[in-house]
Formats: structure tokens, C-alpha cells, sequence
């Protein structure tokens, strides 16, 4: 069950921007997830969970949100950092966004 901590989920989390971001939220007492192709679940503790994805697929998309909501809650920041945003994924973004409300 989630629990009451903000969420933030950083989309195309590269080992660079997305860490340092993920890093800086954390420490304000933010559970962070982290989405990106090159990324271990392997490495998940209780503040922060890693889900490996294919941003250029939509449905990947879509289980990186359901993933989050289930494991952590609904993010209150989401960063998308990826290279891609097709107007499918720019739609998904948005139906969960107003679905999270």
C-alpha cells in the first residue's frame, strides 16, 4: 500500500540529469521513481523503485504509470526527460494526469 510521501516520477532517468533530480527530490522526502532503458530493478529500495522501459513504445508508457500508482501512488511531479514524445505518448501523459486527479 503506498503511503503518504509525495511521489515523483522521472521519465528517461539517464545517469546524469535524471539522478541528480531524483537525488535532489529524495532528500525533501519524495519516494522517486525512475524510468529508462538502461536502468536495474535490481537496485529498488523502500524510497525508490527503478522500471526498465522503452519509451519509444506507448504501452511501455502506459506500465511505467500503473507501476508507479500501485507500488508508490500517484506521482505529484512527473518529469519527462526522454528523447522521444510521439503525440500518442504526449496523450497518455495527459489522460493519466486528469485520471490522477
Amino acid at each position: 500500500m503506498p503511503d503518504t510521501s509525495p511521489v515523483i516520477l522521472i521519465v528517461g532517468a539517464g545517469s546524469n540529469i535524471g539522478h541528480h533530480v531524483a537525488r535532489a527530490f529524495a532528500a525533501k522526502g519524495y519516494k522517486v521513481a525512475l524510468a529508462a532503458r538502461r536502468i536495474k530493478e535490481a537496485d529498488n529500495n523502500a524510497d525508490q523503485i527503478n522500471i526498465p522501459s522503452d519509451l519509444s513504445d506507448p504501452s511501455s508508457v502506459v506500465n511505467v504509470f500503473s507501476k508507479v500508482k500501485s507500488l508508490l501512488g500517484v506521482p505529484s511531479v512527473v518529469i519527462y526527460n526522454g528523447e522521444v514524445c510521439y503525440q500518442e505518448l504526449c496523450r497518455i501523459f495527459t489522460k493519466f494526469l486528469k485520471l490522477a486527479q
